[in-house]
């Protein structure tokens, strides 16, 4: 049976790739095993990356509040960019390339070969973070990656760009089922199959995309995609019966047809009686021939009845076959729609952190401006200062702002 190839987007957990804390899944036993191909502070990596970009562009504003003081702070803040990305690719699964195993063995060698030729491949995707996990159930690579465009024309002429780096690496968007990313991650995969093969594995083609999974969540998945399977293959073999059955009846109608044009000739045949009662006219190679025609349609004639009734036995299960085929296919599109819509909620995940992030950076803005005015302002307005900040939301309670035209307002004050 054939090995598959997995690539799917990670949750960016620094701190679990390197193992600064351990969950649940992890043999700690084993984490010596690990293989850390790098790990950079990613500040730096901004620093390094974005810094000249940065002082060009802060060189051509003339108002201070126009400018940037931090690339990092203003990608940390951003809400169209992330900081990072991370993908995760596997070879196999726990059945055959578990860790320990000579398949895990195997696919962990062509996961190294595959990390190092990574950077190589994608001169836009700057990798700082990049850790082969051997501690877990089977081998599996966490890629974390700054996705940089260069030669822009709108903001920094080097920024932080998802679509506008796999662009420049040669990937286009088609629409929603064929974005930047899936094209670039079918690459990778492929990339991926191909080292697999040199390392002697046979590789098959399941789809991807989904997103990455613990491993409870991921065997419950495989055994409902294991079910469907199995009842996909059972109905293309009652089909393949059905099909074997219609190609024999076939065989037979040919076989009826050529005997009708292998007819006697009648007219040939012109029997007498003589007088002492015996036939005359009729040669024994004709009567052979006669009897021989009878044997072949009284045949014939069973074997296509036999026929007739098997087949109006296989058409009455065909519509059985057919429905459980139909249901196979409606699972296996569930199967696709429960991973898009893993995607969707890994994505309002990010949204609603980024939205915590803008809240609690407003809440502290408004902090400020209550201490400064706390400062200045003369003795009697202090009382309503301190009204201010009781209507101030505690921030372990994680209070979701409220948008009022346009406005924000936290116990009826309006800022």
């Amino acid at each position: 049976m054939g090995t598959t190839i997995s690539g799917m987007t990670g949750r960016g957990s620094i701190r679990h790739n390197n193992r600064s804390f351990t969950a649940a899944n992890v043999d700690r036993s084993r984490t010596g095993q690990n293989v850390t191909f790098c790990n950079e502070d990613l500040k730096q990596v901004y620093h390094e990356v974005f810094d000249e970009a940065l002082a060009a562009y802060n060189a051509k504003k003339k108002k201070t509040r126009d400018k940037i003081p931090d690339y990092y702070e203003h990608i940390r803040q951003s809400k169209q960019e992330k900081l990072f990305h991370e993908a995760i690719f596997q070879i196999g699964n726990l059945n055959d390339c578990g860790c320990g195993s000579p398949g895990g063995e195997r696919a962990a060698a062509a996961l190294k070969e595959f990390a190092e030729s990574f950077q190589e491949r994608n001169p836009h995707l700057r990798v700082f973070n990049m850790v082969l996990h051997m501690d877990e159930a089977t081998p599996h690579l966490h890629v974390d990656f700054v996705p940089v465009a260069t030669e822009q024309t709108r903001g920094l002429s080097t920024r932080v760009s998802m679509k506008q780096a796999l662009k420049q690496q040669g990937f286009e968007s088609l629409g929603r089922k064929q974005t930047e990313w899936k094209a670039w991650m079918e690459r990778e995969k492929a990339s991926l199959a191909e080292i697999a093969q040199a390392h002697e594995f046979e590789i098959v083609s399941l789809g991807g995309g989904r997103p990455h999974m613990d491993l409870p969540e991921y065997r419950a998945a495989a055994q409902r995609l294991e079910a469907v399977q199995e009842q996909v293959t059972a109905a293309e073999q009652d089909m393949a019966v059905l099909e074997r059955q219609k190609k024999a009846l076939g065989k037979t109608v040919r076989r009826l047809q050529a005997a009708e044009k292998v007819q006697v000739d009648l007219d040939a045949i012109r029997p007498e009686k003589t007088l002492t009662g015996a036939v005359k006219g009729v040669t024994v190679e004709q009567i052979k021939e006669l009897k021989a025609a009878a044997i072949r349609g009284a045949a014939a004639e069973q074997e296509v009845r036999e026929l007739k009734a098997e087949n109006k036995q296989l058409q009455s299960r065909l519509p059985s076959m057919k429905e459980k085929l139909k249901e196979a296919q409606e699972r296996q599109e569930l199967i696709s729609e429960n991973r898009d819509l893993r995607q969707q909620v890994a994505y309002l995940e990010d949204s609603l952190d980024s939205e915590r992030n803008f809240s609690s950076r407003l809440l502290e803005g408004v902090g400020a401006v209550l201490d400064f005015l706390d400062r200045h302002l003369p003795e009697q307005f202090r009382p309503l200062i301190e009204r201010a900040r009781e209507l101030l939301p505690v921030p372990e309670l994680q209070q979701p702002e409220q948008e009022q035209e346009r406005s924000h307002t936290w116990g009826g004050m309006e800022l």
